[in-house]
């Protein structure tokens, strides 16, 4: 790889670095930090989850009309920036909730944005593998989801919250200071930018978007249901869940970016079948685990789901409408926010009727449903379009 590429995954990291700082802790803020009644949880994550996708399609559709998306970037970062702040300064759930459906949905759009301005990059480079690419961009954001949760949990302890957030903000002036200086402009091509409203989004289409939202709500209600579970059901130490997160998201990385290379070879879709046939059987594994060497054991298959689901789900999307890679970049981002979305409040819907344990099989039904999603779009998908240079020759 050349300079420019490092400096776009380094910014993906510190981008992803500043989400991994600070979400973990909004639960514990909102309830023990302000003294919230715990259904407000769902109320501040429902607002900014709406709102971010509002967000991030807006400016996804204007990266598309060539609005520069570095400028976008540092508008969401911005956001970030500003909601932090004000995070670190509130007094009351009402002020965090506006702080957060304001300027902290806005900030959610940044990730989208950092890999919209890397693809257009990569573009417009003669020898970038963009599979291999994308990947390494999502393995950053893996990487800081292994430190970011504990650093974060370690400055707030002692209930001290506004120290994270503080931290996190000056990660996020950071982000788009490193961004004004060392990533050049990028805006979508003239010849491409003219025919992107002439590619709409098929049925095909949102039925891969379904694949990455079923994926998505799989992983966060075994994610969330899996501290309750091992701890309350199970009687384990209260360390261990995070050393079963610990353990997949180190071992995700080098999955993900194997799975780039493995894609020269095998067609993408495949590896994504294989993946969810992974999700399926690590699931049903957990569902029946008794013992921490079983859930340990078992986190190795779920780092090949998640690793190549991860790794390359963007660039599949990113394949389908190659004209429209602002909107293909937020239609990903939003997938994954809606099935945090649902996943958590499936997770506890099933928690209050029976137990954390039936919660992975839900994982299960989703993980299924996203498979059958990814069958019927192999099977209704139009021909692929004409790849840009084809567009770029015929302009």
């Amino acid at each position: 790889m050349n300079r420019n590429a490092w400096l776009f995954i380094f910014l993906s990291l510190l981008t992803g670095l500043i989400g991994a700082f600070v979400n973990p802790l909004m639960s514990l803020f909102i309830v023990e930090g302000l003294q919230s009644p715990p259904m407000y949880l769902g109320v501040y994550t429902s607002g900014v989850t709406l709102m971010g996708i509002v967000f991030s399609q807006w400016l996804g559709s204007l990266a598309d009309k060539g609005i520069n998306a570095r400028n976008l970037f540092m508008t969401a970062v911005g956001g970030m920036a500003l909601a932090l702040v004000m995070f670190a300064n509130a007094t009351s759930f009402w002020q965090v909730f506006a702080a957060g459906v304001l300027f902290l949905s806005l900030g959610n759009a940044a990730i989208p944005q950092v890999m919209t301005i890397a693809r257009f990059w990569a573009d417009k480079q003669a020898h970038t593998d963009i599979t291999q690419f994308n990947s390494q961009l999502r393995a950053a954001i893996s990487f800081a989801w292994v430190a970011g949760p504990p650093v974060g949990y370690f400055f707030a302890a002692g209930v001290a919250f506004e120290r994270s957030f503080y931290i996190a903000a000056g990660l996020a002036l950071l982000a788009l200071t490193f961004a004004v200086l060392f990533i050049p402009k990028q805006s979508q091509s003239s010849s491409t930018k003219a025919h992107s409203e002439s590619q709409p989004a098929s049925i095909s289409f949102w039925l891969l978007t379904g694949t990455v939202m079923f994926g998505s709500i799989a992983n966060i209600m075994y994610f969330s249901a899996l501290p309750l579970y091992a701890i309350k059901e199970l009687n384990f130490a209260s360390h261990v869940p995070g050393v079963f997160m610990g353990l997949v998201a180190l071992g995700e990385i080098p999955v993900m970016l194997y799975a780039a290379k493995l894609s020269k070879s095998v067609s993408k879709m495949k590896l994504l079948g294989f993946a969810f046939v992974c999700a399926i059987t690590f699931y049903i594994g957990v569902f029946f685990a008794q013992d921490v060497w079983q859930f340990a054991a078992l986190q190795l298959i779920n780092a090949l789901y998640y690793g190549i689901f991860a790794g390359i789900g963007l660039t599949v999307l990113q394949d389908q409408m190659p004209r429209r890679i602002g909107f293909t970049s937020a239609v990903y981002g939003n997938a994954i926010k809606l099935g945090v979305m649902l996943g958590t409040a499936g997770t506890g819907l099933i928690a209050q009727f029976n137990s954390f344990r039936f919660a992975t099989l839900g994982s299960v039904v989703a993980a299924s449903v996203a498979l059958l999603c990814l069958l019927l779009f192999n099977m209704l998908k139009q021909p692929a379009h004409k790849p840009l240079e084809s567009v770029a020759e015929a302009a």
